[in-house]
């Protein structure tokens, strides 16, 4: 069946969400509301995951110094929100082999909304509006990487700490994917059970 704007989907996956489309708004912003949901919870421990690797100590027992100010956890927010943008971009762009279709456009929209809701500030919009300069998601994961880093102040943690974030951030494309296909899959009863859960991580 070919999509709402004619063209057919190419990508496996997208094949296989095809039979998901949401059949209307409401239950397409559900299914995003579910989707930023549990992609920020992802977010927070690729976070917490990349922090623990650059402060864990060296061969010689030795724990890099890290500064710890009234302003980190305002950091490490606005972090996670960046990441969370930038995430669902990625899950839209990992396995593209043509254009988004139509209807996913539209739940990708949803889901950076619904991700405002969730991190008011900064703003996807902002968020991507960083990264417009960049070609391609190397690019992109290699920028936000460097520019995380640094805002974390943890570039003097370990020698490649400007790069692996971005790293980790890449290596996370299954994941998101099946987040994705359950997202657009599942039932709704399915869907705010497992928020329910998220909501006492």
């Amino acid at each position: 069946m070919p999509d709402l704007d004619g063209s057919e989907p190419v990508n496996s996956l997208y094949k296989k969400l095809h039979n998901h489309q949401p059949e209307d708004e409401r239950d397409r912003w559900r299914r995003a509301l579910y989707f930023s949901t549990a992609i920020g919870i992802r977010c927070l421990d690729l976070l917490a995951d990349y922090m623990r690797y650059c402060l864990r100590p060296n061969q010689m027992g030795e724990a890099p110094d890290y500064p710890i100010s009234d302003e980190s956890a305002e950091v490490h927010h606005q972090a996670v929100k960046e990441l969370l943008g930038l995430s669902i971009w990625l899950t839209m762009v990992d396995q593209l082999e043509g254009d988004v279709p139509l209807w996913l456009r539209e739940f990708f929209i949803d889901c950076w909304s619904a991700a405002d809701r969730l991190y008011p500030d900064p703003s996807s919009q902002e968020i991507m509006s960083l990264y417009e300069n960049q070609l391609g998601a190397e690019k992109v994961c290699e920028a936000v990487s460097s520019k995380l880093c640094y805002k974390l102040e943890l570039e003097d943690t370990k020698g490649d700490a400007c790069l692996k974030l971005g790293e980790m951030l890449r290596d996370n494309g299954k994941a998101r994917a099946d987040l994705l296909f359950y997202a657009l899959s599942a039932k709704h009863e399915a869907l705010d059970k497992s928020i329910d859960q998220l909501k006492d991580y």
